[in-house]
């Protein structure tokens, strides 16, 4: 089977955007399943990522309009074999319509991965030019997909709350099981050490909660530090935040980090909070799971039915500072009774179990192959 995925940007694991985390292992292991796949990166940017590859990657430039395509990628879809399936990720991208639209002329098929960006959190920002987008270009795009990947139960209930005759279909991220030994530096953290990794976005990841909510827990007794992990555009803010709360010698903002040394930080983590206002599956999370760190999630992160079925952590009762505060005392006890580790093993359980690339490279392939058989 020919598969193309579409997205804007490279398809880079390192990345600290989940898409393109995502992109790089689903056709990587559609790829080793036998599939044909290819990546195509709509960029500003020709350079090639320095991340290797088992899939061809083309780049090709945006125009300055965007809503128009260049000669390049209009030259690559006149190419595109009879069968080809088209796979685009995310939304709101101006290219994507008019990519449909050619391949609808062309009798091609596609479907989309929105990667949970039709929460009703992302039409709040710029909320009439988002509305008005997407009645112009985005709903006949979306309308038209053969089916629409996504991530929970409460993505399908946004994508139908604007679209309610699209079919949807629920298949998860995948996770690759991880080592990494706990970086140095962690011995001279005060415990137990609580982590986060991934865009440092204050609103969008809870960011203010977090702070918020270890500020109280220190006020109240708490005797563990905070790491950050990322970067992003809130960064300066967060930081200034922390060096008026008067708690600046227990919270540490590393700036972003990849590869060996993410994990090796990562690994040094007694817990791992992602305590965000919205998510699709933060891939950070599910990274810590497979270094067997204990999950300490928001419901909002559509991980917390998975963490309570499986004792891989604690799920914040409400998703607030308060609500952080209060997961936090109960983190300060179950690391003072030594009981954190047996979260953190079933944490590793759970991505070995729940969360496989082959398990979702296949999923993807049997919807394309009960899409084409329902035509």
């Amino acid at each position: 089977m020919r598969i193309v995925h579409i997205l804007q940007g490279k398809a880079n694991p390192e990345s600290l955007n989940g898409v393109n985390k995502a992109v790089h292992w689903m056709a990587t292991y559609q790829l080793r399943q036998g599939h044909d796949v290819e990546v195509w990166g709509l960029v500003s940017r020709m350079n090639l990522p320095p991340h290797s590859r088992e899939y061809a990657l083309r780049l090709f430039p945006v125009t300055q309009l965007r809503v128009t395509l260049g000669r390049e990628i209009k030259a690559a879809l006149r190419g595109l074999e009879p069968g080809t399936w088209v796979h685009f990720h995310s939304v709101f991208i101006p290219e994507y319509p008019t990519i449909a639209q050619l391949l609808k002329k062309r009798g091609l098929t596609y479907s989309i991965s929105p990667h949970n960006g039709y929460t009703p959190g992302v039409f709040n920002k710029n909320p009439w030019k988002k509305r008005l987008y997407f009645i112009l270009r985005e709903a006949k795009y979306l309308r038209n997909a053969a089916w629409v990947h996504v991530l929970s139960e409460t993505e399908a209930r946004d994508v139908l709350r604007i679209a309610p005759k699209t079919r949807t279909v629920l298949i998860s991220y995948g996770q690759e099981l991880l080592t990494a030994r706990a970086d140095a530096l962690s011995a001279s953290a005060e415990r137990p050490l609580i982590g986060f990794c991934g865009r440092l976005a204050r609103h969008v990841k809870g960011l203010d909660y977090l702070l918020d909510g270890f500020l109280a827990y220190k006020a109240g007794g708490g005797s563990g530090d905070l790491w950050l992990i990322g970067d992003g555009e809130d960064r300066a803010e967060l930081e200034r935040q922390v060096a008026e709360s008067g708690v600046q010698s227990h919270v540490r903002f590393f700036g972003a980090k990849h590869g060996e040394e993410k994990l090796n930080l990562i690994a040094a983590f007694d817990v791992f909070i992602h305590c965000s206002r919205w998510e699709g599956l933060p891939t950070a999370c599910l990274e810590a799971a497979a270094l067997a760190r204990p999950l300490l999630v928001s419901r909002e992160t559509n991980l917390a039915g998975y963490v309570e079925r499986s004792g891989a952590g604690l799920v914040l009762d409400e998703t607030s500072a308060a609500g952080v505060e209060h997961a936090l005392q109960i983190v300060q006890r179950l690391y003072e009774e030594n009981r954190l580790q047996q979260m953190g093993d079933n944490s590793r359980l759970l991505a070995d179990t729940e969360f496989r690339w082959e398990n979702n490279a296949s999923s993807f392939v049997a919807a394309i192959t009960a899409a084409r058989h329902a035509v």
